[in-house]
């Protein structure tokens, strides 16, 4: 691999395992209605299709990653909508599709998230 490639791949799994810890304490932004309805597995694999998204290069307008738990029957697609900078941040506006346990529609969420000067990608709301 390429150093920049060996680059990408830890500030990935890094962020990964920042999210994770985020998700296990509770730190959720994909509260509504629906209360707490995703598994700690869910969780996880949310936020591990956002940090995929958001460490994929060049970031494209309509890039999507899906997740699915077979366990729980919960999915769902994160897709950019829009690729910017605010405050010398990079961020990226998606939408993300969530199904809980197999049910249909699903729900709506538009959140922003903003890689950090210390290379950490944060939810703006």
């Amino acid at each position: 691999m390429r150093p920049r490639s060996l680059r990408c791949l830890s500030a990935a799994l890094a962020g990964c395992v920042i999210l994770y810890a985020a998700a296990q304490a509770q730190v959720m932004p994909f509260r509504g209605t629906w209360g707490s309805g995703l598994s700690p597995q869910d969780s996880q694999l949310l936020f591990e299709s956002i940090a995929r998204l958001n460490a994929a290069e060049p970031a494209k307008v309509g890039r999507s990653e899906a997740w699915s738990n077979t366990q729980t029957n919960s999915s769902g697609t994160s897709t950019i909508l829009q690729v910017f900078h605010s405050g010398g941040m990079v961020c990226h506006r998606l939408r993300h599709h969530i199904i809980i346990a197999g049910q249909q529609p699903g729900h709506h969420y538009r959140l922003t998230w903003c890689r950090t000067s210390t290379g950490e990608w944060k939810s703006k709301g």
